[in-house]
């Protein structure tokens, strides 16, 4: 483990050391300042990973479908027409067919909220299932790095062909740009997605034997190809 003892970061901040590790490294973290950063923020995203995982979809979407509720105009009461001066309750049966029709359309409206919500939630829930599977996997490998003085961490299974990259410390990029993740083949070098705005696991893939990571600076919205030179290239070592 002395060798090793730097590289050890991300499997702490996973609770995946031995109880006897744990506490050399916990050792270890009291004389080296590197390490603790690097560990703080890595135990930070992991909280993160562990409450994307424990999402429940049916709170969250009832949440946001009574908020929506509560931001639609009620119709007005439909009052029973009088007789009187001609025309009137004609007049009276339009408004309610107007006031049918304004409700038609709000329940049209919610209905497809509830529905681009629910879609959105199974996305976030089946992409937060996907990496944690692929944290589990035994044969997942961990490659940190730093980036100035952010951190920069891929976890590799190469049974599930996928990488989960973890940053933490990464400046906001500039105005109107992104951060691109892209996998580097022998013989291409294809795109994986925009790392979020804010600091989250990302997915990507499929990984291809000899693939690495690189992640470049690119205009807002990401490129096909790489504009800019690699802020960082790690080896995956599939």
């Amino acid at each position: 483990m002395k060798e090793n003892t730097h590289t050890l970061s991300g499997a702490y901040a996973l609770n995946a050391l031995p109880a006897e590790q744990a506490r050399e490294f916990e050792r270890h973290l009291a004389r080296c300042p590197d390490c603790a950063e690097e560990t703080r923020g890595l135990c930070e995203t992991t909280a993160r990973m562990a409450a994307a995982v424990r999402h429940e979809p049916p709170s969250a979407l009832k949440a946001r479908v009574l908020e929506e509720i509560g931001a639609v105009r009620q119709a007005a009461p439909i009052v029973p027409a009088v007789v009187g001066r001609a025309g009137r309750p004609h007049a009276r049966l339009l408004a309610g067919r107007a006031a049918a029709a304004l409700l038609v359309a709000a329940a049209l409206v919610l209905g497809v909220l509830l529905v681009r919500t629910n879609d959105r939630l199974t996305e976030e829930r089946a992409q937060a299932d996907r990496i944690a599977s692929l944290l589990a996997a035994p044969d997942a490998r961990q490659v940190s790095t730093r980036v100035g003085a952010a951190t920069v961490t891929a976890i590799y299974s190469p049974a599930q062909a996928s990488v989960v990259l973890v940053t933490a410390g990464m400046p906001t990029p500039p105005p109107a740009h992104d951060y691109q993740v892209w996998l580097i083949g022998p013989d291409a070098i294809r795109p994986a997605g925009l790392m979020p705005e804010r600091p989250a696991p990302m997915l990507a893939g499929p990984v291809r034997t000899g693939d690495k990571l690189g992640i470049t600076l690119e205009p807002q919205g990401g490129s096909r190809q790489p504009t800019t030179q690699p802020l960082t290239v790690i080896a995956l070592g599939a």
